[in-house]
């Protein structure tokens, strides 16, 4: 702890492991003889990990980021539960123009699409239109799960034609966060093969 007297102004450098932790002291100036009142030296804090500290920030950017499009408050209320439990940053449109305007602004790796969201819009046909649309090497970094009334959970054909990459059954959805870590995993498997296969013939 640095001090000064105050009569001489002769100044002090005191180790703080040298004074009491809890109250405090006095010493006397070597040059004037005066008493020096001294405050509590500070607790030490325990040292910062800053490897420790790097990697949870770096986990918590690495978290994916959601878009839920869906109208049923009963059906979003389960996707939301199952986004935290797969610790995703979610967020919800109310309508098509929402979605767009969420999308312009904000990078989703993961975009779940009730087939009826803002019918009087065809919000799910113009979202899906629109991603269909966008620049390849965007798109490719997009999961796009479809919840549908008509067609079946898992069927690639059906997924193929929609233009997105998975299809669940609204009668399924109470497999919400086995389907959706599933479909998120398999993507990313999928164009990190991609991805990789690019770099071997020097296209990435």
């Amino acid at each position: 702890m640095n001090i000064t007297c105050h009569n001489c102004n002769t100044k002090l450098n005191i180790p703080d492991h040298k004074l009491p932790k809890d109250k405090e002291s006095t010493v006397v100036c070597p040059k004037c003889r005066e008493k020096i009142q001294v405050p509590a030296a500070p607790k030490s804090q325990p040292p910062v990990d800053e490897k420790k500290n790097s990697f949870y920030q770096r986990r918590f950017e690495d978290r994916l980021n959601a878009l839920v499009c869906v109208d049923r408050a009963e059906l979003k209320s389960k996707i939301n539960s199952a986004l935290d439990q797969m610790g995703l940053n979610a967020e919800a449109a109310v309508d098509m123009r929402g979605a767009f305007n969420k999308m312009e602004y904000n990078a989703y790796q993961l975009l779940i699409i009730e087939d009826d969201f803002d019918p009087e819009n065809k919000g799910a046909t113009g979202i899906i239109e629109r991603m269909s649309a966008i620049d390849m090497s965007l798109r490719r970094k997009i999961c796009i799960v479809l919840i549908s009334r008509k067609f079946n959970t898992n069927d690639n054909m059906a997924a193929l034609h929609s233009s997105v990459n998975n299809i669940i059954h609204q009668d399924d959805t109470h497999h919400m966060e086995a389907f959706l870590s599933k479909a998120v995993a398999e993507h990313k498997n999928l164009y990190s093969i991609y991805n990789e296969s690019l770099k071997l013939v020097g296209k990435a």
